[in-house]
Formats: structure tokens, sequence, C-alpha cells
């Protein structure tokens, strides 16, 4: 018998003109709330196990600072508590605070690391752990799904022209090269439910200003009516509902001009999704509950046959970002695709390749060495002075390293796959595109089913983040999400193998990134308080 217990605990922290993370740029800050910020818990227990926590955060991500945080302190509460047993991601609205990361690309616009950004994700994830253990009740689990037809306005491949370089692209219309299903587990009697679909939390754009869960969260507000709604993301990392152009806007919105309007349409689509599912009931889950957990330095990945799909032998490398990454998409963000053109062209002159590893991707911004464009000496780059990000750039670079103690982004990132009843959640640190979640899917199938496992869900935005994941042919291409796949043309592969191992019981962990307190990234980081100090 299942016991399941949900619960929903408020996390917004607003100040004016806070930074907000997902667009990359130093505008980007709210003046005001538009809709709260939730994270949803889950406990799933069976008869023998240990509890399960599955949480989701409307925030942009979790990075590995916030995943530490939060298994620590449930940790004192449940000392049996393994990592395993805990999985948290985000809904990928870019419209919440920054800051709780300790790597310094990540909260860089914030500006800085944010200790009450920090603290109030981390306390309101741990308190909705708590309060959903507490409300553990015997229940039913039940598995369903459905595709959006094509016809319904909610999900778009946004790099179709990369996807097409797959040699398994079954089609060139970016409204059939997205996943269009959506999964759901639906828990009775309570009507507590957790939905996965597939599209970037984006209509809430760079120029609104304000705090916002976005279409997610506007889906889970029309769903919780004494109930707990989690809408949570799969295969987001192509897929976007911004298809559209507008007279005078400068951006694809979608499927209306109005950002707030956009909110309310495509989170009322998954609304009505989940609410369809949860009244057509559907397959009951057995009371199986597993987990497994490994930490995976992924600059040091090798990989070979079949992962590479006929490519031979080859590796991962430190993580890197290449110029089509500040490039930025349609939707938003980035500079004119002639800069990135002519950056790409300066990089290779200056030799900032590794084509071994990298491939197409000129090396931009090296994580480990902290070079960007080849120097550490950040402060003599040709950089625009007037923009903030770029001035706390330039003085954090004359201080010799003295706030930035980790890469520049994290390299040891944790996999994990949960098992409930016939369900396969895998979770990722990365923003899977379509097809790299569609190989992924065929690869662990064969090794997965023998467990009963029927169905699984790619679930992005988890437990840490280092970018994209990409195809190695949709990588050739070199657009935004290529040039954001942090560890090189090999990455998927890595991806592949080491959750192969995981399933098999081979291969070695990694040694897990070393904690670091609040009161330790206070003084060791740059923060929030140096940044206003420098302003």
């Amino acid at each position: 018998m299942w016991q399941v217990g949900a619960a929903r605990v408020n996390i917004t922290y607003f100040e004016p003109e806070i930074g907000l993370l997902g667009w990359g740029s130093s505008r980007h800050v709210a003046h005001t709330v538009e809709s709260q910020l939730y994270a949803r818990g889950f406990c799933f227990q069976v008869e023998g196990s240990s509890p399960h926590f599955w949480i989701e955060a409307d925030i942009c991500f979790i990075s590995v600072a916030l995943r530490q945080e939060v298994f620590l302190r449930l940790k004192s509460h449940f000392p049996e508590l393994a990592e395993a047993n805990l999985m948290l991601t985000a809904n990928h609205t870019h419209a919440a605070p920054g800051g709780f990361s300790h790597h310094l690309l990540y909260h860089i616009n914030t500006p800085g690391f944010h200790a009450g950004v920090f603290e109030r994700y981390a306390s309101g994830m741990v308190e909705a752990a708590l309060q959903a253990y507490a409300a553990r009740k015997p229940a039913k689990v039940v598995f369903s799904q459905a595709e959006f037809p094509p016809e319904i306005p909610l999900a778009f491949n946004r790099a179709i022209e990369a996807f097409k370089k797959n040699p398994m692209a079954w089609t060139d219309r970016p409204e059939l090269a997205v996943d269009r299903r959506a999964y759901q587990l639906s828990i009775f009697p309570s009507g507590d439910l957790i939905n996965w679909f597939g599209t970037h939390t984006t209509t809430i754009q760079e120029d609104t200003r304000c705090i916002s869960s976005d279409h997610k969260g506007y889906a889970a507000e029309l769903c919780e009516e004494g109930t707990v709604a989690a809408f949570a993301q799969t295969t987001a990392g192509d897929v976007t509902p911004n298809h559209f152009r507008f007279p005078g806007i400068r951006v694809h919105r979608g499927p209306t001009p109005n950002p707030f309007e956009n909110r309310r349409i495509v989170g009322r689509y998954q609304a009505e999704m989940a609410q369809s599912l949860l009244k057509a009931r559907g397959e009951e889950m057995p009371p199986i509950l597993r987990s497994w957990w490994r930490w995976v330095d992924f600059s040091a990945v090798e990989v070979e046959e079949p992962y590479t799909r006929g490519k031979g032998r080859g590796r991962t490398g430190a993580g890197a970002l290449g110029p089509a990454f500040i490039g930025g998409t349609a939707e938003g963000g980035g500079i004119p695709s002639e800069w990135v053109r002519i950056i790409s062209i300066l990089a290779r002159l200056r030799g900032l390749i590794e084509p071994e590893v990298h491939g197409t991707k000129p090396l931009l911004i090296e994580s480990v060495s902290k070079r960007i464009f080849g120097t550490t000496r950040w402060d003599t780059l040709p950089l625009p002075a007037a923009d903030p990000a770029v001035k706390y750039l330039q003085w954090i670079a004359r201080q010799r390293g003295k706030y930035v103690p980790l890469p520049l982004t994290p390299q040891v990132l944790p996999v994990q796959i949960w098992q409930i009843g016939a369900v396969g959640i895998v979770a990722l640190p990365f923003e899977p595109t379509t097809m790299a979640g569609k190989l992924i899917q065929q690869r662990l199938e064969p090794l997965l089913s023998p467990s009963g496992i029927r169905h699984i869900i790619i679930q992005g935005y988890s437990n840490g983040y280092a970018g994209y994941l990409t195809t190695y042919w949709e990588y050739q291409y070199q657009r935004y999400e290529g040039g954001h796949t942090h560890f090189g043309k090999y990455t998927l592969a890595a991806v592949e193998k080491v959750l192969v191992q995981l399933l098999k019981g081979e291969g070695e962990a990694a040694v897990p990134p070393s904690y670091i307190s609040i009161e330790q990234a206070k003084k060791i980081l740059f923060t929030y308080e140096l940044a206003r100090a420098i302003r």
C-alpha cells in the first residue's frame, strides 16, 4: 500500500530591483510580484521503504548548493535519509530571483550570491517536505498520459534547423518536433497530482520586470482547490511557447502579443490536460519504490561505442560555453547574430578551440580556468562598461580570484533515477533537447523494463544545473543550445553511459562537491551586499 502526502509552501522573496535568473541580463530585475512562487513537496512511501521526497520549486533551476542545503537540513529530521531518496526539480520560470548558486556565472546578474533568496528557497523546500511527510495517508497512485493535438499552440521546437540535423529527425514542422505528451501521477483520493510537460517557462519575458511563476505556476493555481498540483518539466531544452512574431515586438511571443495573457493561455492548456487525466484515471501503480543516485564528474568521462553512435572513442572535458550562448534565442536575450559570428571567428584565430572535446564550439567562457575569451583579466576585455554585470566582472577580476573560489559553472553533478510502480523518472541537471531525451529513453528501456518500468520520464532542471544537453548532431550546428552544452560534443554520450553504469552498479562515483554553508558563502563569494557596496 502506498502512503503519500503533499504540501505547498510559499517561497516568494522580493525586494525592489532584485535580479531575476533566466535571461542572463543585468537589466532583468523585479519591480513587483505578479504571482507568488511556491515549493510543492510530495512524500512517497511503501511498506519497508524509507520516505522518498519529490519537491518542485517555482524557480529557474536547482543549483548544486541548494540541493546540498536541502538534503542536509532534511537529514537532520530523517537521519536514515539517503541522497537517492530526495529529488529536487524546478518549473524553470525565468522570472524568479537568482543568487542561489555558488558558481559565479549563475549569480553575476542578481547581482551576487543572495543569502536571503537562498534561505527562503531552502527553508521553503524543506518545510514542503516536512508537511508532505506529516500529511501521508493510504493512497492509490495512478499514471496516465495523453498528447496535446498539434494545433494547441503551447510547444514549438525553437531550434528546428538543429533538430533536423539528427539522423532520426521525424519532421521539419516545429510544432511536431517536440514531445507533445503530458505525463501524470495522480494521487487518490486526495486529488493531488504531478504533471510533466516540456516547454520553456518563458511567457513572462525579460522586459516584464516582475516576479512570476509563469505558465506552469498558473496551471497549478487553476488546479489547486484544496489539493497540491505540481507542473514540472521534461525535455524542454529546445521547446518554447513563444513561436509568433508581432509588429513592433523584437522577440517572439505566443500565442498573443501580451505576455501575461500568454501565461494564462499556456497555463490553462496544461491545467485542462491535468484535470482531464485526473478524471480519466489510468494505470494504477503497484507499490514499488526504488531509487538510484550518483555524483559524476562530467568534465572527465571517457566514452565509446555504442554511446557515441558510430563516432568511436572520445571524452568530455572541462565545462566551456561558446559564442552561440551569448547569442540567445528568438524569444529573448543575447547579442546580434552578426556579433556572434565575429566573436566566433576571432576566438578561432586566437586558438580558443579544442576539437577533440569541444568540436565546432569555440571556447568563449572556460569554467575551470576561468578564462573569458582567453584571459582571466576580465577587466581588459573590450566590454560595455555601462552594463552592471560587466562592471562587477571587471571589479572581481581586479581582486585576483578572491571572490571566485569555484569554477564558473559546476563540473561535478548528480544523476538520479526513481521507480514509482511502472514509472521511471530520470532526473538530470541539464536542459535536455527533445531528441536527447528520446535517445536516453531508448538507451534505458531495455535496462528498466525487467524491473517493470514501462514509462520513462526524462526530468530536466533537477538536483543541479550546468546548461543544455544536445545530441552530437545538434551540437555541431552550434546555435544557442549547442553553445550552452558545457562538456563538449560527447556530453550526451557521457550522460547515457553514466546512467547505464548507475543501473548496472558499475563505475565509480565522483567525490561530491564540498558543502559551503550560507555563512561561509557570504565570506568567500561575490555577494549581493558586496555588489551594493561597489555599485
